[in-house]
Formats: C-alpha cells, structure tokens, sequence
C-alpha cells in the first residue's frame, strides 16, 4: 500500500497540469514539485538496493551499490544542472533502470515476484505521469 500511495504525488502533479493548474501556491509549478519528489522517490529505491546489496551480497548477481549509485548520481546531475525537462526524462529513464535492476534480483530469488509486480505498477504510473509532464 505504501508503495502505491508513493506515486500520488506524481499522478497529482501530471493532474494539475491535465486541469489547467500550472503553480501551486508557494511550492512552485507542478513540474517542479515532481522533480523535486521523484528526486526523493529515486534516492529511496537507490537506498534499499544499498541495503540489499550490504546485507544480502551473497545473493546479488552484481554490485547494487555501483549500479544504484550510477543511476542516482545522473538524476541528481539532471536535476542540479539541467532543465525541468531533462530531469524529469532523466528521472523517468532511473525509475525504469532500477526496475530492470528489480528484474535481475527477482531471477536470483532477492526479492518476491509480489514485490516486483507492485514496484512495475508503480513504476509504470509514475514514469507516465512524469512524461505527461514533460509534454
């Protein structure tokens, strides 16, 4: 559940634009709110692919702290020194690399194939609402 309560905020944003909002409030413009959430959101799954890799190393079929860490430091980049529009492409390209990583974990028995049916519709929802964004 929380998993998908973790993807409002994009569906919200890509809403307000679909009705017309473009700022809300003091916060800024809904592209903005969600470049600066899926920064967060981004950090996060980099961060329990950390802890995966710290506690179950064993098991991983490749550096997750490495891999993560790419991903992460390029949508932080975009985000630092880019445009909205990069980062938020950027961001939806890092939300679909670190499924594919997800991907690799579940054929090695990491995690559940529920855990990774629910991180792909999140992740679906999330990078569509970001690209509505964009456009």
């Amino acid at each position: 559940m929380l998993t998908m309560a973790g993807i409002v905020p994009f569906v919200a944003c890509a809403l307000l634009l679909l009705f017309g909002i473009d700022r809300i409030g003091p916060i800024g413009t809904p592209g903005e709110v969600a470049a600066g959430y899926g920064l967060a959101i981004v950090s996060f799954l980099a961060g329990i692919h950390w802890a995966t890799q710290l506690y179950d190393q064993h098991k991983t079929p490749f550096n997750l702290l490495l891999a993560s860490n790419v991903v992460f430091v390029a949508v932080w980049l975009a985000f630092a020194l880019g445009s909205l529009e990069l980062a938020l492409i950027v961001q939806a390209a890092a939300l679909v690399s670190l499924l594919s990583l997800d991907r690799w974990l579940l054929g090695s028995g990491v995690i559940t194939r529920h855990y990774y049916r629910v991180r792909s519709a999140a992740t679906a929802v999330a990078t569509l609402s970001l690209l509505f964004i964009v456009l």
